[in-house]
């Protein structure tokens, strides 16, 4: 006969909770008790101490609390100071001062309980014990009365840190660091080549000088890197890029990230420059941020959509055929093309026969004549 055996999986909700700790013990001695106030609903509050990374306190009631305290009783509590919450089991006990053979005075949790965080409702006991007993036993331990306070928790489960490769952080130390560079670029000058820079001084400009690393250059911005050698003393002069656009382009081929309020500003600049030296990507996310931001209308599809041309920038003239395939009624006739080139005369001649063609349509995947430029691009 063949035996059956079942699969059993365990499925856990919330963060399992590890071993539970031993106990630790906190004594709270509270001295002058016969001096402490017992009008009702008046506490004293112990100072704070730490156990289980948590901040806690001990308060008393000498004349009770109400509604719950019988006369002739006072009240202790205990609360979780810290910000957030915990569970513990807990016992306040106070002890014969003297005589440990004698029973204790204890109350507590027989179950774990949870103490809210910053203190905002304690554990304890209405009725912890009568006040003249609490006297008699502060007497014989010249007038200190001390509680104990035991508390359990779970131990923290062991976790462990894996710090993520700091090479991206690293590279960026190195951004426009003249110690940790071999090239440098003197932002305004005229561009001149190589050889004929070596060939004569160069006059002083005022062009702002930036420091790379060649090797950085050659494997971020090809261009860039072709128009020096690694350990040239003179600075390469680089026209037509304002300062700030070229700090951004080199802090981008460090690994940094230039943010869209950058690329905003200066989208156009940033794409002629990433286009100029080689950097693909930034040319990409510039290009990305200048369709966001650019409203197409009829009056300026036309300029945009020779721009885009002329900077290959696939997804800003997707965006332009996207607008001519739905108003084509209202651009013909009012649009001269005198000045489109033919091969692009094809493509918007093909936008306006598509018509309301949906943007959202998702192309088949061996298709790749219908795909859109994001989908091609990933």
């Amino acid at each position: 006969m063949q035996s059956s055996s079942n699969e059993i999986e365990e499925i856990h909700v919330g963060t399992k909770p590890g071993p539970l700790s031993d106990w630790a013990i906190k004594k709270i001695h509270f001295h002058g008790f016969a001096g402490l106030p017992t009008t009702r609903n008046v506490a004293v509050t112990s100072p704070e101490f730490s156990c289980f990374g948590h901040k806690w306190m001990v308060q008393i009631y000498p004349g009770g609390n109400d509604p719950f305290t019988i006369g002739g009783y006072a009240a202790v509590f205990l609360y979780n100071q810290s910000s957030e919450s915990i569970q513990a089991h807990y016992k306040i006990v106070m002890k014969h001062p003297t005589d440990p053979t004698l029973r204790p005075f204890e109350f507590g949790s027989g179950l774990m309980v949870t103490f809210p965080e910053e203190a905002r409702s304690g554990n304890g006991q209405h009725n912890f014990a009568k006040r003249e007993t609490m006297l008699a036993l502060a007497h014989l331990n010249n007038g200190t009365l001390t509680l104990e306070i035991h508390l359990r928790s779970y131990r923290r489960a062991a976790t462990s840190f894996v710090p993520p490769n700091p090479i991206c952080n690293n590279m960026l130390k190195g951004f426009d660091n003249e110690e940790m560079s071999d090239v440098s670029f003197e932002v305004g000058g005229a561009v001149e080549s190589a050889a004929r820079r070596r060939l004569r001084k160069r006059a002083k400009t005022t062009a702002t000088t930036f420091h790379a690393s060649h090797l950085i250059l050659r494997l971020n911005a090809p261009s860039l890197a072709d128009m020096c050698e690694p350990g040239d003393e003179a600075a390469v002069p680089v026209s037509g890029v304002e300062p700030e656009v070229f700090r951004s382009v080199l802090y981008f081929c460090y690994g940094g990230t230039v943010s869209e309020e950058e690329l905003s500003g200066n989208s156009k600049a940033i794409i002629e420059a990433a286009d100029r030296f080689g950097i693909v990507d930034l040319k990409l996310q510039a290009e990305a941020v200048l369709a966001k931001q650019t409203e197409i209308t009829v009056d300026n599809m036309l300029d945009n959509l020779l721009y885009a041309n002329s900077k290959n920038l696939a997804f800003f003239q997707e965006k332009i055929m996207d607008f001519v395939a739905e108003n084509g009624n209202k651009i013909v006739g009012r649009v001269s093309f005198s000045s489109v080139p033919s091969e692009l005369m094809s493509d918007l001649l093909t936008a306006v026969a598509e018509g309301t063609k949906s943007k959202s349509e998702v192309a088949p995947e061996d298709d790749l004549k219908l795909m859109r430029v994001g989908e091609l691009r990933r």
